[in-house]
């Protein structure tokens, strides 16, 4: 559902979505397509991971299916890697594993799909929730366990995943004993660099922007390098907290940061068990009074009759003019990478700017954003799929809805 653009997800809304039997032996606890929409894998309680392909426009075909993990499989995500379809699972058996296609298996072999790394928490404590970053041809994954330790990794071999080094690990919310219900989860910003408001402010292009919630609180992370001014690839990224909010009272379930360049700042949606979706705006105010920057400082085009008078009386339209937004960066630019060696200490400020509720409230438990940030789906308990969107004037409203039946 994240996959899909908003024309087909108000088609699908009004004609309902299409229900298929997994085959699954106990409950599914979680599904994700691949970037294309046509490959969907399922992981269930049953310790199974199922994917299947779209066959036309109707169907969905089976393609393999495995015992992945040796307890119940809590998460799958495709990665988003330029170079193949990855995906990886997480499990209560404390396993993080990646898995590829291997076409020499045939279909339905079990086989068809072989792990190529797997890995185990350093503190012998079960991860609860992952994501991954690409940017460019380097992919980036970061983790994090039941009782709070979160780590980011980066492939020894950027083609093959086979193999991985730990680049830096932190407790983003201080220790937590086991047994301890804190709900981490994370979620990556997956635009292919930051918002135009924080690279006005010093974000660089390659930084890795990661929010992490525990309980009913949500941090702002930014994995930078060592010197950010720099254009070099070298150097490991070290994590940097950036900014802290909260909900209310409202534990939180799920986040999801919003892809996307439609708007200069950031938007982060988290699933509350309140039966609430609370959406935050997250923004780098970069002007001298500091105040919270909503729209880009956008430098003004020069006229037209700067650019020389028409030949021959002929009327004509400029061309290779700098857009307003273009200028506007273009203006910044010089002042923005003297201020990236500062980079982890620009300024964040947040506001909480919707509650969304349906008609029937019950816990949210997931959120997804579709693929340009335009919408938003949730899910809970009340079985049905809601999705939302911000109108013109500003406010979030419910546009659509579905149910199993």
């Amino acid at each position: 559902m994240d996959e899909i653009d908003s024309a087909e997800s108000l088609e699908s809304a009004k004609n309902g979505f299409q229900s298929f039997e997994h085959a699954a032996a106990d409950i599914v606890l979680a599904a994700s397509f691949n970037s294309s929409g046509t490959r969907i894998a399922l992981c269930s309680a049953d310790h199974k991971i199922r994917v299947y392909d779209i066959d036309g426009e109707d169907s969905w075909i089976l393609t393999d299916a495995w015992r992945g993990h040796d307890a119940e499989i809590l998460d799958i995500q495709w990665l988003p890697s330029l170079l193949g379809q990855f995906f990886a699972t997480i499990g209560s058996d404390s396993k993080f594993k990646l898995w590829r296609e291997d076409h020499s298996h045939l279909s339905k072999s079990g086989r068809r799909f072989r792990c190529i790394f797997s890995q185990s928490p350093p503190n012998h404590v079960s991860y609860v929730s992952f994501g991954s970053k690409a940017i460019k041809h380097d992919t980036y994954l970061a983790m994090i366990t039941h009782d709070g330790l979160l780590s980011l990794l980066e492939p020894v071999d950027a083609e093959s995943l086979t193999s991985w080094s730990q680049i830096d690990t932190i407790n983003p919310f201080g220790h937590h004993p086991r047994g301890t219900e804190a709900r981490f989860r994370l979620s990556f910003q997956q635009s292919e660099g930051p918002c135009s408001n924080a690279l006005l402010a010093g974000i660089g292009l390659r930084t890795l922007s990661l929010a992490v919630s525990a309980m009913n609180n949500i941090k702002i992370f930014r994995a930078l390098k060592p010197d950010e001014s720099s254009s070099s690839s070298e150097g490991n990224y070290q994590f940097y907290e950036m900014h802290d909010m909260h909900t209310d009272t409202a534990l939180i379930n799920e986040i999801a940061w919003a892809p996307g360049c439609l708007r200069p700042f950031d938007v982060i949606a988290a699933a509350c068990d309140d039966g609430t979706v609370r959406i935050f705006e997250v923004d780098t105010p970069h002007e001298s009074d500091g105040s919270f920057s909503m729209r880009i400082p956008v430098a003004k085009p020069p006229p037209l009759q700067a650019l020389g008078p028409p030949k021959g009386g002929a009327s004509f339209t400029a061309r290779n003019a700098p857009s307003g937004i273009g200028a506007g960066l273009a203006g910044m630019s010089r002042d923005t990478a003297a201020r990236r060696g500062m980079a982890h200490e620009v300024k964040h400020e947040s506001r909480q700017v919707a509650v969304l509720a349906p008609d029937e409230p019950a816990p949210v438990w997931k959120v997804r954003w579709l693929h340009d940030g335009s919408a938003l789906a949730s899910t809970g308990d009340n079985g049905k799929v809601h999705l939302w969107r911000e109108s013109l004037s500003g406010e979030w409203i419910e546009f659509a809805e579905t149910e199993p039946a």
